[in-house]
């Protein structure tokens, strides 16, 4: 292809004087100049067809995975499944509004306060609005650009200069007052459509910036509920913790007596005594914990991340399975797929604009203007300076620079579509991730419950066989971290079941708020 930089150009200067009748083109002129205008358009465009493909049509239009009918419901590799494990996934319609689901009217107000306040909803915002007035930047090079420029003059000139000799009143001077005023007009015909690709390409960039903002949105109200849930774990292992420490200092507090008594021995009382202490260490780890919970909460809300906030901590049940929809769906209603489709397309646009950047262009420039010696004479008569130029430009020679450039888009829209395939791919990734580990984690959660109830009745029966004199200390002892790491599992794996549900919400791309809900939620300010 033959590239870059030397000029065909055709200059026709038009100087319209005050009685119209004159001319610096004449007709005959004009004609002959014209005449080779259309020699070089017809030349240019032959080797253009000839030279120049654009490899932009070998990309594909979306990301080419082959995606199954229904998500996979394999949760485990065991030879005999468990009935959650072979549970049938729902093919309905993906939840809107599941934060309604939770029924927790503390978590909807701190959800409400988030939306409002955080800080990275407001600067995805402020992207979001960017990008919208780079739309107005970028599609303002399709139309004509008008500039005025005013200049004015003022000068004294004595009155000997101004006859070129003496005069009798050396003193006497002339005052020079002019006003200028000139409009400049600039236009390049979009005859390849570059500038509308570009222009193409930056409302992609805004639809794309708009789907990150959506994405921020759910990815907020998402992160929000997890750290209210983190933190009502938190606070509920914070009371367990407390309820331990009672309860291994109410046995060292027998064995302390009975010691009194000549009935234990000394041993007992320093194992008793020891896991006290410890009891106290893993108290103050835990409030620790609770605290820092409460402030990452605080700080997603947009408020001070001081300690201070009552509530009433509680980990609400699952008990109904999540309808996922179908997989292809997925690709329409994630929103940061969709994004990733949308910058993709934009890459494709720019490189369009990149190839037929190389192509001859069209422009226009012309002027009026002329000078009085006040302002508001100015453009106020027929007597005005009038200038129209039309340029076709076709690029020779740059050094291989423009084939540079259009290679280089070419390579980024090869770039976005890598990118929107992993971005894909990850989606499908993690709801059949969030799938197989809900179906795991309520195994789990099944299986800790009933080790709370064994370990529960171990422990009666140690104490009582160690009230006996039958078991050592040590068994008691045994007995009871059992239980009180059971219980703490059991509220971890509570924890973990909701975390998970979030997740796979926002995995499969729903909504935290039906229809009624999303028209009453305020933008931030940075929207309005």
């Amino acid at each position: 292809m033959i590239n870059n930089s030397s000029k065909y150009a055709l200059d026709c200067s038009i100087n319209m004087k005050t009685d119209h009748s004159t001319s610096i083109c004449e007709h005959g002129k004009f004609k002959a100049q014209a005449s080779k205008l259309a020699k070089v358009v017809s030349v240019t465009i032959v080797l253009f067809i000839s030279g120049c493909m654009s490899k932009v049509g070998n990309l594909p239009e979306e990301a080419q995975i082959d995606i199954p009918a229904a998500f996979d419901t394999v949760a485990t590799l065991d030879a005999k499944p468990t009935a959650a494990s072979t549970q049938k996934i729902e093919a309905k319609p993906v939840l809107e509004g599941w934060l309604d689901t939770l029924k927790d009217d503390e978590l909807n107000e701190y959800v409400s306060k988030a939306l409002k306040n955080n800080p990275d909803l407001l600067a995805s915002a402020g992207q979001l609005k960017n990008a919208i007035e780079q739309v107005t930047i970028t599609g303002a090079s399709i139309w004509p650009q008008l500039n005025v420029v005013v200049s004015g003059s003022d000068s004294e000139q004595s009155a000997a200069s101004a006859t070129g000799g003496s005069t009798q009143d050396s003193n006497d001077t002339t005052r020079i007052r002019s006003i200028g005023g000139t409009i400049n007009i600039s236009w390049e015909a979009d005859i390849w459509g570059k500038l509308s690709q570009r222009k193409k390409a930056s409302a992609l960039g805004a639809q794309a910036q708009a789907e990150l903002y959506k994405a921020a949105e759910l990815s907020l109200v998402a992160n929000v509920s997890r750290a209210w849930y983190n933190l009502a774990t938190n606070k509920l292992q914070l009371d367990l913790a407390q309820q331990r420490l009672d309860s291994f200092q109410n046995t060292s507090n027998l064995i302390d007596e009975n010691y009194q008594r000549g009935l234990r021995s000394a041993l007992d009382v320093y194992l008793s005594r020891t896991d006290v202490q410890r009891q106290i260490s893993a108290l103050a780890d835990s409030k620790f914990n609770y605290i820092q919970a409460m402030r990452a909460l605080k700080t997603l809300m947009g408020e001070y991340p001081d300690a201070s906030l009552e509530f009433n901590a509680n980990l609400p049940e699952l008990n109904v399975a999540i309808p996922t929809g179908l997989p292809a769906q997925l690709l329409t209603r994630r929103p940061d797929v969709k994004a990733s489709q949308f910058r993709y397309d934009a890459q494709i646009a720019n490189a369009k604009a990149a190839h037929r950047d190389r192509f001859p262009s069209l422009n226009f420039t012309g002027s009026i203007g002329e000078s009085r010696d006040t302002f508001n004479k100015v453009f106020d008569s027929d007597n005005m300076a009038r200038r129209i130029v039309a340029s076709l430009t076709q690029p020779i020679f740059a050094a291989g620079a423009l084939k540079a450039r259009e290679q280089r888009a070419y390579n980024d829209a090869e770039i976005a579509y890598a990118s929107m395939l992993k971005t894909t791919l990850t989606a499908f990734e993690e709801v059949e991730n969030s799938l197989t580990r809900e179906t795991v984690l309520t195994e789990q959660h099944a299986a800790i419950k009933e080790a709370v109830k064994l370990a529960q009745g171990g422990l009666d029966l140690a104490l009582d066989r160690y009230q006996s004199g039958i078991e050592n200390y040590t068994t008691v002892l045994q007995s009871q971290r059992s239980l009180f790491d059971a219980l703490s599992n059991e509220l971890n794996l509570r924890n973990a079941l909701l975390q998970n549900r979030i997740g796979l919400h926002l995995a499969l791309g729903g909504d935290f708020a039906n229809a009624q809900e999303r028209q009453e939620i305020s933008l931030p300010e940075a929207l309005k």
